[in-house]
C-alpha cells in the first residue's frame, strides 16, 4: 500500500508532515510526501486564511483525479475548523490538530484490517476535535521527522496565547506547549542537512511554560554542527541576549518580523500589543549585531479599521523599516474570531488597490536591499536547479543564482542583479 503525504500552509504543517512519514515507515509502511499516485493520501490542512480553507478542499479532487479508488485521511486546522466540509467522496476519516501521526497511523491500521473502511463511523465530530485541543496541555511528541528536503524543520513549540483579534489559530492549535531542550538536542544530533529551520506556531513564547526561554534554547544548540535559522517571531522577542547567542552560535542573521500594520491606531485593533516604535527600536537593535541582517515581514491590508489615511501612515512605516521582503496578505475574516464578531469588511476594491500599491514598495525594497549586498562575499547553501542556474541562499535569505554544485554551501561573490528576485554569485 502506498500513502503520500501532501502538505498546505506553515513549516510547522511541513514538520508534523515529515513526522507522519516517520512514523508510518517505523511501522512498515511505505510513506512518502507529494501528490503522486497513491491508494491512500493523508492530507494536512491549513486555515490561516479563507483561501487555504478552500486550497485544502479543492486537494480532495486532485487526489481523486489521480487515483478515484483511493482512500483519503484529512488532518490539520482546516479539519479542525470545519469537519464537516471534508465528510464525502473518499474520505474515510477525519481528524483535526492533536496527534496527526498517532491517528494516521491507526486509520491506515483499521484500512489494512478492513478494506471496506466505514466512512462515516471514523468521523470525529467538531465537539469532539475542540475538546481534544481544549485538554492538550503539554507538547505533543511525535516521532522526529523524516524529510526528503534539503532543509531540516525543528519544531519546538505548538499553540499560541496571544488571541489577535483576525487570528483563529489560537482557537484550532490551543494554548502555547514548549518542548523539552533534550529532545530538540537529541533531534539535532540526529539531522545530516546542512541547514535546520527552528519553527513552531510562536517561537517567542517558547519556554514560558517550562521555565526557560529562546534565548537558553539558542544557547544549547550554538553547538550543532549545521547552519541554523529561525522561524517567524514575534518583535518582543528581539534582545540582547538573544542576538549576542545568534552572533555567536552560528544562526542566520534573517529575521522575520511579523509587523502586521504600520499604524498603532491599527495594531491596537489587531491586538499586537506593541507600537510602530517599539518594533522600530527592534529593528535598529537587529541591525547594531547584523549590519546586513535580512529583515522580512508579513503585513494584513485592508483590515477593517484600516482608513485611506491610516493605510498610507502603515506604507510610511514600512518604508522606514527597510524591510528586505514582505508577505502582503489581504484581510480575510475567519469567522470566531473577535474581528469577525465586532468588525464589517471594507469594499473588495479598496482592499485590492492597496494589495498593489504595497506590492509594489515591497518591490522597491527587495531592489533596495540586493543592491545593499552586491559585492560581499557570502556562503550560499546551493539547493535547486532552475534554467541554467544552480540555486541556494544566503544566510540573510538572498536567492543565489550560480554554476556551484547542489548541496554544498560555498563561498560566492555577489556580482550582479537577477532579474528582481535575487542575485548571480561567482
Amino acid at each position: 500500500m502506498n500513502i503520500r503525504v501532501i502538505t498546505l500552509g506553515c513549516k510547522v504543517n511541513q514538520c508534523e508532515s515529515a513526522s507522519i512519514v516517520a512514523t508510518l515507515r517505523l511501522n512498515n509502511y511505505l510513506a512518502s510526501e507529494g501528490l503522486e499516485l497513491a491508494d491512500v493520501y493523508v492530507l494536512n490542512t491549513c486555515s490561516v486564511t479563507a483561501e487555504a480553507d478552500k486550497k485544502s478542499r479543492q486537494h480532495i479532487s486532485k487526489m481523486r483525479k489521480l487515483n478515484p479508488d483511493c482512500k483519503i485521511i484529512v488532518v490539520g486546522c482546516s479539519s479542525q475548523n470545519h469537519p464537516q466540509t471534508f465528510a464525502k467522496n473518499n474520505v474515510i476519516a477525519i481528524s483535526g490538530t492533536v496527534n496527526k501521526a498517532d491517528f494516521v497511523l491507526n486509520t491506515v491500521k483499521n484500512i489494512c484490517k478492513d478494506n471496506q473502511y466505514n466512512t462515516l463511523s471514523n468521523i470525529i465530530l467538531l465537539d469532539n476535535l475542540a475538546e481534544s485541543v481544549e485538554k492538550c496541555r503539554g507538547f505533543c511528541y511525535e516521532e522526529y521527522p523524516i524529510s526528503d528536503k534539503t532543509r531540516a524543520f525543528i519544531k519546538i513549540q505548538d499553540g499560541c496565547n496571544r488571541f489577535c483579534t483576525y487570528c483563529i489559530i489560537p482557537y484550532l492549535r490551543g494554548r502555547s506547549r514548549s518542548r523539552s531542550i533534550e529532545d530538540i538536542v537529541r533531534e539535532c544530533k540526529q539531522i545530516e542537512s546542512k541547514e535546520a529551520v527552528i519553527t513552531g506556531v510562536d517561537i517567542s513564547s517558547y519556554g514560558k511554560d517550562i521555565g526557560t526561554d529562546l534565548s537558553a534554547l539558542l544557547e544549547t544548540l550554538s553547538t550543532t554542527k549545521m547552519r541554523k535559522r529561525l522561524g517567524s517571531l514575534e518583535c518582543e522577542a528581539v534582545n540582547g541576549p538573544l542576538l549576542d547567542v545568534m552572533a555567536r552560535g552560528g544562526y542566520c542573521p534573517h529575521f522575520h518580523l511579523s509587523l502586521q500594520n504600520g499604524a498603532n491606531t491599527v495594531l491596537k485593533s489587531m491586538n499586537r500589543r506593541y507600537t510602530t516604535e517599539y518594533f522600530f527600536s527592534k529593528i535598529e537593535l537587529i541591525r547594531q549585531y547584523f549590519p546586513l541582517a535580512g529583515i522580512t515581514t508579513d503585513v494584513i491590508v485592508g483590515f477593517p479599521t484600516e482608513t485611506d489615511e491610516l493605510f498610507e501612515k502603515s506604507c510610511n512605516f514600512i518604508k522606514d523599516c527597510a524591510f528586505s521582503d514582505i508577505h502582503v496578505f489581504p484581510y480575510s475574516r475567519r469567522t470566531g474570531t473577535l474581528a469577525a464578531k465586532k468588525y464589517g469588511e471594507l469594499p473588495p476594491y479598496i482592499v485590492k488597490s492597496r494589495v498593489n500599491k504595497l506590492l509594489d514598495i515591497k518591490k522597491q525594497l527587495r531592489m533596495q536591499f540586493l543592491r545593499k549586498n552586491l559585492g560581499t562575499t557570502v556562503p550560499v547553501y546551493i539547493e535547486d536547479s532552475e534554467g541554467e542556474y544552480n540555486v541556494g541562499y544566503t544566510p540573510n535569505y538572498i536567492k543565489v543564482y550560480s554554476h556551484a554544485p547542489c548541496g554544498e554551501i560555498v563561498n560566492l561573490k555577489l556580482t550582479e542583479l537577477h532579474d528582481d528576485c535575487g542575485i548571480i554569485g561567482i
